[in-house]
């Protein structure tokens, strides 16, 4: 099983994994073949960034990202939540989560985003014009969120977490100990979780739409048709991490009994199966066998599945195999909230200054992936030499 320091550990490099999914996925989106940039406002562009270069690779790599990485974030996200109203009270824990995500949320939004918006306003306008940029930025463009959306909704998760807890603290508990006896019949808690998480996205994502952000919002603005799909997350998260889950889910005859091969089979089958469901389905709706409704409702049905599965790969991978400190991992791990931050920006300038060059779209996207990344890295190392950022980031 392994001594409580060991679970941290696999825990913050499945953390930091994820951050490089969220890199990866912004350093793809300016070559998939569905791109498109809308000159007139840029923000209805499918990315900041749009190359000329596509290929049908980005779209699957996007695609397959999109589905899990962001619930996988909030469920880890949730599993400290009861330890830290626990041990903190609400109000100090309250106030500890807006210093830790609330001042890096506005820094981010004031000036990290922007700087990354702006080759956005100069391959729409050609204009280099600061003031212009600015006031088109905030009255047009209604100040683009970027990827800081999850820290500010994370903020908004963790006081709806304080509110339950000042009314109930044995709340979450009582979900984990729900889990527990679950978990003592696998298929049966599988079957559950489906379930919540099916109800949590289907019924909203067919009525506000699969991908619909609330818009108008400016830097506070999120994905609406998800909105209880990850307040879920972030809930089972915080019902896990008040038991000792570890100690029940991964036992023998239990839900993540299997080996973590078994797991990333399983994802990689589910997700061939959400990529011919969506194929399938948009064959019917043009042929007139089913509405589009029926379509979109048997697409998120495997989209849940395949959500579930390759969460659940990359928790096993990372709970089996680390079982000890690695020191690159070490240090990602203590960058990655920092690399988060300000990876956006190292993304965009990557891919605006790659437009117009002849080159693969593989070599493209591993350029901007790696130089951002290794660029954020440095940046956070930087900045984290100062203790007082060193307790934020």
């Amino acid at each position: 099983m392994g001594n409580g320091n060991a679970r941290s550990i696999w825990l913050d490099y499945l953390r930091s994994f994820v951050t490089l999914l969220v890199v990866a996925h912004h350093a793809a989106l300016a070559y998939p073949t569905f791109a498109y940039f809308d000159a007139a406002h840029y923000i209805n562009s499918t990315a900041p960034l749009v190359d000329t270069s596509r290929w049908l690779g980005m779209d699957r790599l996007i695609s397959f990202n999109d589905i899990f990485f962001m619930p996988l974030m909030f469920l880890i996200s949730g599993l400290f939540v009861d330890r830290g109203l626990r041990k903190k009270g609400p109000k100090a824990y309250l106030t500890d989560r807006f210093i830790r995500l609330g001042i890096p949320f506005l820094i981010a939004e004031v000036v990290i985003i922007p700087l990354a918006y702006a080759p956005s306003f100069y391959q729409a306008t050609q204009s280099i014009h600061l003031t212009t940029f600015v006031s088109d930025y905030i009255f047009n463009q209604q100040w683009p969120v970027g990827p800081p959306w999850f820290i500010w909704l994370l903020l908004a998760f963790d006081g709806v977490a304080v509110l339950i807890f000042r009314f109930n603290s044995s709340f979450f508990l009582r979900i984990g100990n729900g889990f527990a006896n679950l978990s003592k019949r696998p298929a049966f808690f599988g079957a559950v979780i489906y379930a919540l998480v099916a109800i949590s996205l289907i019924p909203l994502s067919l009525w506000v739409g699969q991908y619909t952000w609330v818009g108008k919002w400016g830097p506070f603005d999120f994905q609406l048709n998800r909105l209880l799909f990850y307040l879920l997350f972030f809930g089972l998260g915080a019902g896990l991490g008040s038991t000792d889950w570890q100690n029940y889910l991964f036992k023998q005859d239990r839900f993540f009994d299997k080996d973590w091969k078994f797991w990333v089979l399983t994802s990689l089958v589910c997700y061939l199966l959400v990529v011919f469901v969506s194929d399938l389905g948009a064959n019917w709706v043009k042929q007139g066998r089913i509405n589009s409704t029926t379509g979109y409702l048997l697409y998120d049905m495997v989209f849940v599945a395949s959500c579930l599965a390759s969460m659940s790969a990359c928790v096993s991978f990372f709970k089996q195999k680390i079982t000890r400190p690695l020191g690159v991992w070490t240090s990602l791990s203590a960058n990655a909230y920092g690399i988060y931050i300000v990876h956006y920006v190292f993304v965009t300038w990557f891919q605006f200054s790659l437009l117009g060059i002849n080159l693969p779209v593989v070599l493209k996207f591993a350029i901007v992936f790696i130089g951002s990344i290794c660029l954020s890295w440095l940046s956070s190392s930087l900045v984290r030499r100062s203790p007082t950022v060193a307790r934020i980031l």
